[in-house]
C-alpha cells in the first residue's frame, strides 16, 4: 500500500480504507528502514502541500479540511521518522 491509495481512499470519503492504509504504510516501515524513510518523507511533504493548500482554512474546525488531513499525514510521517532513528539506533 502507498500513501496514493491513502490520498485516494481520503477522496472518496471511504475513512476506515483511509486508516487501514496508514496502518499498513506503519507496518511495512517496521520491516525495512528504506522503506520507513520513504514513507516518512512521501507522508510529511504531502502533508504539508494539503496544509499549505488550505492554510487559509486553518482554524476553522466545521468540516473536514484539507489541513486538517495534511496534519495528521505529517504527525504520522514525524512518527514514522522518529521510529525508524530509534530502529538505527538501537540496532534492531
Amino acid at each position: 500500500m502507498t500513501l496514493a491509495n491513502a490520498i485516494k481512499c481520503l477522496a472518496n470519503g471511504d475513512m476506515s480504507c483511509f486508516i487501514n492504509t496508514l496502518k499498513d504504510i506503519a507496518s511495512s516501515s517496521t520491516k525495512s528502514l528504506s522503506d520507513a524513510y520513504s514513507n516518512a518523507i512521501d507522508m510529511i511533504t504531502t502533508g504539508m502541500a494539503m496544509f499549505i493548500d488550505d492554510i487559509m482554512d486553518f482554524p476553522k474546525t466545521d468540516r473536514p479540511h484539507h489541513w486538517m488531513w495534511g496534519l495528521i499525514l505529517v504527525i504520522a510521517g514525524i512518527i514514522i521518522l522518529i521510529l525508524a532513528a530509534v530502529f538505527i539506533f538501537l540496532g534492531i
